[in-house]
């Protein structure tokens, strides 16, 4: 199927596109009027122009049941109410950004200048996403549109940060061109508290080995005359950071990892078409291609000089996705294929003495075919939709081979008008997530023991949400409940007087909690925004040292004004709670992460309006003002205060 669907786009570009196609081929999964998909959450230009993220990661902040963290590998990842990282997946204007190996995307070096709008879909997703969307999807849309703009943004803040970001869109003839590019560097994150960090820590405020580097550039090409609209778009990533030490353990007695990625480079073309073929009828194809290469150098101490190991990853993906749409009667039928092949290439070299190791390859091949279909039911409509997940595993590098295995995947929506702005939806389903090559095969340069025998995850969703919608107000509440078998975990084994982590599958666990946001218009100056997520996340008694599952906090909520006296100046204030999690200690055993609290400030002055109309700000921020410690993972506390000033012009 992958190498057909190049054909298709380009048979598809020899037929004149319309002009109102531009949302549905950015979009994964159509919202269309007649569609009911589970709880979503969106963040519009506005509302991240107010925000001022420095990255895709930080444009998640405030949405009911969303957290990014910062992980041990050094990767800003996305989690939806509680999730592993990889039980969600995220897009960029259709195509999956994640590289396979390791099924996970670091959000934090995507530059926040390039996106336009963020939307995240949680629970029982729509069969679009393909396979291993199990808590949800998050849609990034970068910035587009047929008129001649120009933004452009920039900020210098505490230990050596600058950023910069541009973007442009200019109509030439029928084609729409969007041109961006961004630059991002620091020389250290800071430390809210030393007594959190008592090893492999400089007594300073700036943390062990945070320092990073990252560029970006993108072009995207829009065409659009008559029945078909094509875009393409070109990202390309470039990027070198430290990580910083697990600096909860003692290295004499359990060193953590002294790492750094000296080179991250992450290229992505997409081509995407939607063709009316008349009588309602519609065919969108997304195409997408990636290469991904990085280089991981493991030390031998805190010094950052002696290396002990080298890794080299090499990864190419090619991917598709076919929808077809069409009217049956009282339906609207989509049918839906996806399919997408990985190949990832390494070669370890241990110190001293350079000796390179074979050059091993892996690849998995994951595959989505389904049918879904909306209709009304009674004063509602209804959504539902069939699935059959597939993946293999043909290359296996120097481990033993794996048989192919799928899945039925299935979900249903309802949604009804109670009267006078409320409505109330109901939906659920069942979803699968097949392991990545890198959780079947990876060693993480010694600190994994591998474990083959993984089986796929399964998740049973259900959620319910009343929103309310008044003039000045939005009320939404969303009480969740998943249900996961085989439950992905992990646990520390002793091999040869060394401890290392393994995962393997739990039997289950049941997670449940609510999610809510409030907006609300108090005065015609002041807003008030309200989100916040509580769960409870337990693994099956019997299956785990201790039941509740680790890095999940019991509660997040986050409150924020915003005040604008007059259209050239504005402030944000934002009060966040992170509730207590547990971790897995590095002796396997149960370790305590304390609630804590996140104040960010937030102010634009317009200063100037030139003559092509666009105006400029100057930009003011403060993050964790108070340098209170959060801490998602052991050892690992989020970063202290920082400062920023800068401008934005758009």
């Amino acid at each position: 199927m992958i190498s057909v669907v190049p054909m298709l786009l380009l048979a598809a570009a020899a037929i004149p596109p319309e002009e109102d196609q531009w949302d549905t081929i950015v979009v994964t999964a159509q919202p269309r009027p007649g569609r009911v998909l589970p709880p979503v959450s969106e963040v519009g230009e506005d509302q991240l122009l107010e925000r001022q993220p420095r990255s895709a990661a930080e444009a998640l902040k405030g949405l009911p049941g969303v957290t990014a963290r910062t992980n041990s590998r050094g990767e800003t990842v996305a989690r939806v109410r509680g999730s592993e990282e990889r039980q969600t997946q995220v897009f960029l204007d259709g195509a999956p950004l994640a590289v396979p190996w390791d099924s996970r995307v670091d959000l934090g070096i995507i530059p926040a200048g390039l996106i336009g709008a963020v939307r995240v879909t949680k629970g029982a997703v729509p069969i679009e996403y393909g396979a291993n969307a199990v808590a949800g999807a998050i849609d990034l849309e970068t910035r587009s549109g047929g008129e001649l703009d120009f933004r452009a943004g920039a900020s210098i803040g505490t230990l050596g940060f600058v950023d910069a970001s541009a973007v442009a869109t200019v109509p030439v003839g029928n084609v729409d061109l969007t041109l961006a590019a961004s630059g991002l560097t620091r020389d250290a994150e800071t430390v809210a508290s030393l007594s959190a960090v008592p090893f492999s820590q400089a007594r300073s405020n700036r943390r062990t080995n945070t320092d990073a580097k990252s560029g970006t550039l993108f072009a995207a090409a829009r065409y659009a005359a008559g029945p078909v609209t094509i875009r393409a778009y070109l990202l390309h990533l470039k990027a070198e950071r430290g990580i910083a030490p697990e600096s909860d353990r003692d290295p004499a007695v359990d060193a953590p990892r002294y790492w750094r990625y000296p080179d991250i480079e992450q290229t992505q073309l997409s081509l995407s078409s939607n063709l009316q073929l008349g009588s309602g009828s519609s065919l969108r194809l997304v195409g997408w291609r990636q290469w991904f290469e990085q280089r991981i150098l493991q030390f031998q101490d805190i010094s950052y000089t002696s290396l002990r190991a080298r890794e080299d990853d090499e990864d190419d993906t090619a991917g598709g996705r076919l929808v077809l749409s069409t009217p049956l009667e009282a339906l609207e039928l989509r049918i839906v294929g996806t399919a997408q092949t990985s190949r990832h290439a390494q070669v370890d070299t241990a110190f001293p003495g350079n000796a390179a190791g074979p050059r091993l390859a892996y690849r998995q091949n994951l595959y989505t075919l389904g049918v879904e279909a909306d209709a009304p039911l009674g004063v509602g409509r209804l959504s539902f939709g069939l699935a059959y997940d597939r993946s293999a595993n043909p290359l296996t590098g120097d481990k033993p081979g794996q048989p192919a295995t799928g899945a039925l995947a299935f979900s249903a929506a309802f949604r009804a008008p109670l009267g006078d702005g409320l409505a109330l939806a109901l939906s659920g389903g069942r979803r699968n997530r097949f392991p990545s090559s890198r959780e079947l095969f990876g060693e993480a340069l010694g600190r994994f023991l591998p474990n083959p025998e993984l089986r796929p995850e399964r998740a049973w969703l259900a959620d319910a949400e009343l929103k309310l919608i008044r003039p000045g107000l939005t009320l939404s509440l969303n009480p969740f409940l998943t249900r996961s078998q085989d439950t992905i975990g992990q646990r520390v084994v002793t091999v040869s007087g060394r401890r290392l982590r393994q995962r393997y599958n739990l039997s289950g666990s049941l997670s449940y909690g609510i999610d809510g946001a409030l907006t609300a218009r108090l005065v015609p100056q002041l807003n008030l925004e309200l989100s916040g997520t509580v769960l409870r996340a337990r693994a099956d008694e019997g299956d785990t040292a201790f039941r509740r599952l680790p890095q999940r906090p019991s509660y997040e909520v986050m409150s924020a004004f915003n005040y604008e006296p007059g259209s050239s100046l504005s402030f944000r204030a934002e009060f966040r709670r992170v509730g207590p999690a547990v971790d897995l200690s590095p002796g396997g055993l149960r370790a305590l992460l304390p609630a804590g609290n996140e104040i960010n400030l937030r102010t634009r002055l317009g200063v100037a309006r030139l003559k092509s109309g666009a105006r400029l700000f100057l930009t003011g921020s403060v993050d964790n003002l108070t340098d209170d410690v959060i801490t998602p993972q052991l050892g690992l506390p989020a970063p202290g205060r920082s400062v920023r000033i800068g401008f934005q012009l758009g």
